[in-house]
């Protein structure tokens, strides 16, 4: 009897718990923000009966193929690689699509909840939390580069296995420069190219203030929010495991964008480069134009995109895209 209450009234022991791998890209390596994200998580999901070994790699394409072949259960990756198992929430990060901080917690909210539980599912894979990785500026190293007629025959970044960013450089009369998330600052900082899209958060992992002197700048215009998004195998975990993931994730919000923000902040004010107002108009219309195009080259998802727009209607119904939709997605 004794034995039997003292069972009752013990934690689960480790051998109770199922184990499962976690994959993780972290730039940093395994001391990195990302990884040590992941292992928080590791704490609360060791409540719900899982328990994860973590694999950390600098290279998110080598994550990626572990994930894909089964050698990690999950996988912790930005939404840019997302994009080709989930595409939904692969396109979080469409151009322009959420303006603001209001708009970013808004979706990450309806992201969250149950009723959205069966978009997070495509075939074998589920999304199961989805972290806020800040706003994306456009890095340049002649800050002359100000606007996108400045931009013809310009050496621009873009990710090497992205054809659609390929295009759409060569569409702005742009020279598409191939780089990976490994390459793609030593690349910047040493003139290999001009013009690079990149995090605010990248400015001291990469070191990126050493490519913008000495007459360089971020134009102060945000291009989009990134976000790093948790992939599992759903049928390697509890059924309900990717609900309480994701609520988890959200629930970390307001935390992690204080770090966004703290991180954010280091950069040297003289960085900034401001636009005129009227480019800015200019530069929305250009943007939805974009997602509308993209939707159509099917490679952002339709119904992301007019979530998004619901989103931004919500908080400013007078916008033109609320009054008069452009319903060709």
């Amino acid at each position: 009897m004794l034995l039997a209450a003292t069972a009752m009234v013990l934690p689960v022991q480790a051998a109770d718990y199922l184990k499962r791998t976690v994959c993780v890209w972290d730039i940093v390596g395994r001391g990195g923000p990302i990884a040590q994200a992941v292992e928080e998580f590791n704490l609360e999901a060791i409540k719900w009966g899982v328990e994860f070994d973590m694999l950390v790699n600098s290279s998110e394409k080598i994550v990626v193929e572990q994930f894909r072949s089964k050698q990690c259960d999950a996988a912790f990756l930005s939404e840019l690689r997302i994009r080709n198992f989930v595409k939904f929430t692969g396109s979080l990060y469409a151009v322009g699509a959420m303006p603001e901080r209001k708009h970013l917690q808004l979706m990450y909210q309806l992201l969250a909840s149950p009723q959205m539980a069966d978009k997070m599912r495509v075939g074998p894979f589920e999304i199961a939390g989805i972290a806020p990785a800040g706003e994306v500026y456009v890095f340049v190293r002649d800050k002359s580069i100000n606007s996108l007629d400045k931009a013809v025959g310009r050496k621009i970044a873009v990710l090497g296995d992205d054809v659609y960013q390929q295009q759409m450089v060569e569409l702005i009369g742009g020279t598409p420069i191939s780089v990976t998330e490994a390459t793609a600052g030593s690349m910047f900082n040493n003139g290999a190219v001009d013009v690079m899209p990149a995090p605010a958060v990248a400015y001291n992992p990469l070191e990126l203030y050493k490519g913008l002197e000495p007459s360089g700048g971020i134009i102060n215009y945000p291009l989009a929010q990134i976000s790093g998004q948790l992939i599992i195998w759903h049928e390697r975990f509890p059924e309900g495991f990717g609900q309480k993931s994701r609520e988890f994730h959200f629930a970390q919000f307001d935390r992690v964008m204080k770090e966004v923000e703290s991180a954010t902040n280091t950069i040297d004010p003289k960085w900034w480069v401001e636009i005129p107002e009227e480019d800015k108009s200019n530069y929305e219309k250009l943007m939805d134009d974009v997602r509308i195009e993209a939707v159509k080259a099917d490679y952002w998802d339709g119904d992301m995109i007019k979530l998004q727009r619901r989103v931004r209607c919500k908080f400013d119904p007078t916008r033109a895209e609320c009054a008069k939709p452009r319903d060709v997605l």
